[in-house]
């Protein structure tokens, strides 16, 4: 796609948005910054990167990482499309459904983004890989094709990958900036869409946010407003919650690299067709490895990084630590590997946003990251959380022991999900553990009402009046933090009736923490 194509759509697409929704408060000065006066200005300075400046050096001067993840800064991204890329990525979306069931085709396709922001930013990124995101229950095409024409669109979870190489010739010059280039410092990003019953909106980000705070390693996320143009067609597609993607850049990022420049291996650790992923020595002999999504299939435990030269022996050295249950040394055996210190407080805050769908409750939704010996857990996914989504326990596991593992279904028992359950019988590790219970459920930790509703505002403010206002804009489309579904609970009534009984259950329990710590 040509630069002056690209501009001239932009154009149209903020006179079709609105000036007025660019206007927000920067976290620089207590001024308001409005995006649209210097819009056009910024516009004349941008240099893209296409094919006639494809020999510059791969990493740009883009926007700042901190600028993406700043909730307070608005955000705007334009997508624009080929209609017939975008038919061909519906159609094998379709085809693949037709044989295997679902929609987890992860076929790419070109696109040119836009990217706006409230600090005045504007980044045009050519040559950006969209495919959509999702699992088998989530993921669905992003629009109806009938008779050659796309006739509807659907909201729905996609990514976008500045480092997809397409059909270029691998070692060439374009495949070689391809492959290394970066925006915002990342090579991915997520984008989720908020499903439309969830009024509160901010119920994934804050468990995300609670998380980072007690210094639990996972994605940092914000809020950004996203257009489709589709050869001209503007389509409002709506309120996404933007997600750093767990991948070979975080675990640099967070954990640093080696000596020799290398990293170590990380595993996408989720319930796929080989069984839940609950740490078992039993593992199924398909259930580690690569995965590949063209023959339908997922692992267990997938490598996601050092993929041409895959090593398991971290991954197995920590299955043979976790199932020595027999040893009168468990504990200390675990902790020669595992951040012990931070796997206590990732189960207390699993256990304080009460998803169902999480390590404790169901085998599911983490990663592991091993490295010269050194296990490192990171959680992901909270949509089934503080008193929304799946309710396996009817009362949003309010009512659960504190002390012990209770599974959400049947397909396999506490005791199964091997290390949390035998850990929790381990004295050091309990006390661990209900200490953090205790301090995160005091008056001004991050789990409170206040938080969470700090949050809400600051979103409602940013995007409320331009997600009300842009005619058939897709997904949610009410902001109401004391509105849920009659099957939900409101996040205040849930925040505070997890705290009473957390509270409850340790005083029952008698532990004297002034002795302890």
């Amino acid at each position: 796609m040509k630069k002056l194509m690209i501009l001239m759509v932009l154009f149209l697409a903020t006179a079709f948005v609105g000036c007025d929704f660019l206007t927000t408060v920067t976290n620089d000065s207590d001024s308001t910054t409005n995006t649209s006066s210097s819009t056009e200005t910024t516009i004349e300075e941008i240099t893209t990167i296409d094919n006639d400046y494809i020999t510059q050096s791969p990493n740009t001067n883009d926007v700042i990482y901190d600028d993406l993840f700043n909730d307070a800064n608005y955000k705007r991204i334009t997508i624009y499309f080929s209609e017939s890329d975008l038919i061909d990525l519906i159609n094998s979306m379709n085809e693949y459904h037709d044989q295997f069931g679902h929609y987890r085709d992860n076929t790419t396709i070109p696109t040119d983004v836009v990217y706006e922001d409230g600090k005045g930013n504007v980044m045009v990124m050519n040559e950006v890989g969209f495919r959509t995101k999702g699992n088998s229950y989530s993921r669905i095409p992003p629009g109806y094709v009938e008779a050659g024409e796309i006739i509807d669109y659907w909201q729905g979870s996609f990514q976008l990958e500045f480092n997809n190489t397409f059909e270029y010739i691998e070692n060439s010059t374009q495949y070689d900036y391809l492959q290394s280039r970066e925006f915002f410092d990342l090579e991915q990003l997520n984008f989720k869409r908020i499903r439309n019953d969830d009024y509160a909106v901010v119920t994934e980000s804050v468990a995300y946010d609670m998380f980072r705070e007690i210094g639990v390693n996972t994605s940092n996320t914000s809020y950004c407003v996203i257009y489709f143009n589709v050869d001209g067609e503007i389509v409002p597609y709506g309120l996404f919650l933007v997600q750093e993607v767990i991948d070979d850049v975080f675990v640099e990022m967070t954990y640093g690299d080696n000596p020799d420049g290398s990293i170590g291996d990380l595993f996408k650790c989720t319930w796929q067709m080989f069984g839940p992923a609950t740490f078992s020595a039993n593992i199924h002999e398909h259930a580690l490895g690569i995965s590949d999504w063209t023959k339908g299939y997922r692992k267990t435990y997938a490598l996601k990084t050092n993929k041409d030269n895959p090593n398991y022996s971290g991954f197995w050295n920590f299955i043979s630590l976790v199932n020595g249950i027999n040893s009168n040394s468990y504990f200390e055996n675990i902790s020669t590997s595992l951040d012990m210190d931070s796997f206590a407080k990732a189960l207390a805050m699993h256990f304080l946003v009460g998803s169902s769908d999480d390590l404790r409750s169901n085998a599911n939704n983490y990663y592991m990251y091993f490295n010269d010996g050194n296990a490192y857990y990171i959680p992901f996914y909270f949509d089934n959380s503080l008193g929304y989504g799946w309710n396996a326990f009817d009362d949003y596991g309010i009512y659960l022991d504190i002390d012990t593992v209770t599974v959400a279904n049947t397909y396999f028992s506490a005791r199964s999900n091997v290390l949390v359950y035998y850990l929790l019988q381990e004295e050091e590790f309990l006390d661990m553990y209900l200490h953090y219970l205790d301090m995160y459920t005091k008056e001004g930790t991050v789990f409170t009402e206040t938080y969470v509703l700090a949050e809400y505002d600051l979103i409602e403010s940013l995007y409320r009046y331009e997600i009300y206002n842009t005619p058939d804009c897709l997904g949610l489309t009410w902001f109401n933090f004391e509105a849920r579904p009659e099957d939900s609970m409101l996040i205040s009534e849930y925040i505070n009736q997890k705290t009473t009984e957390v509270r409850r259950q340790l005083s029952d329990l008698g532990y004297n923490w002034w002795a302890l710590f």
